[in-house]
């Protein structure tokens, strides 16, 4: 049973003694998508539409692949809900979530990467909702000897590895270093910092 919606593509349910251990409480990490971190553009949109799939007190049919669980003991599933709709693809078909492989768990990855496809094709969603990210380009009073400023590695621990399952800010417990590449998308600023605001 769903108990609440955390984000876009978290949430914490019940467990039944099926996929997760009867009366069990567990945080759920939906798999092969990725919906915008709070504060980002589309994330208000993304976490609404997860709750109007998944109402909290409804019921879910999960499902596990390779790996159940990462290191922050959220279990990675794919989940329909009481209508039978194939929630993490839906989330994916309307624009608002993307299409995120994490092996080895790829069961659906054709199934959910082709709606990405037509979500884009349509510009749906944060397809067309978010900017995209500015190209960096030099105006005519920038000198042609000038080097970008990066910003000095903080005394901060680093974020998370680029190859583990999906991490959310709520999965932290305050600001780590994520560099230029962030590849979870944890810096909103674009200054190295992840997750700033916990």
């Amino acid at each position: 049973m769903v108990l609440r919606i955390i984000d876009g593509d978290t949430l914490e349910v019940r467990g039944d003694g099926g996929v997760l251990p009867r009366d069990t409480v567990a945080g759920v990490r939906l798999l092969e998508i990725d919906t915008p971190e709070r504060g980002a553009c589309f994330a208000d949109e993304a976490t609404a539409r997860t709750t109007t799939l998944l109402p909290p007190g409804s019921r879910i049919r999960a499902e596990r692949d390779v790996e159940l669980t990462d290191r922050y003991d959220r279990y990675l599933l794919y989940v329909w809900n009481e209508q039978g709709t194939f929630v993490n693809e839906s989330l994916v078909r309307s624009g608002h979530a993307e299409a995120v492989l994490y092996p080895p768990n790829d069961k659906y990855w054709t199934r959910i990467s082709d709606a990405e496809d037509v979500a884009q094709q349509a510009g749906a969603g944060l397809w067309t909702a978010c900017p995209a990210q500015p190209e960096t380009s030099s105006s005519p009073s920038d000198s042609a000897d000038s080097v970008p400023e990066t910003p000095a590695r903080p005394d901060l621990p680093d974020g998370p590895d680029p190859g583990a399952p999906d991490v959310d800010c709520s999965d932290l417990s305050g600001p780590v270093w994520v560099g230029p590449d962030d590849p979870h998308r944890l810096d909103r600023d674009g200054d190295g910092i992840g997750c700033e605001a916990n």
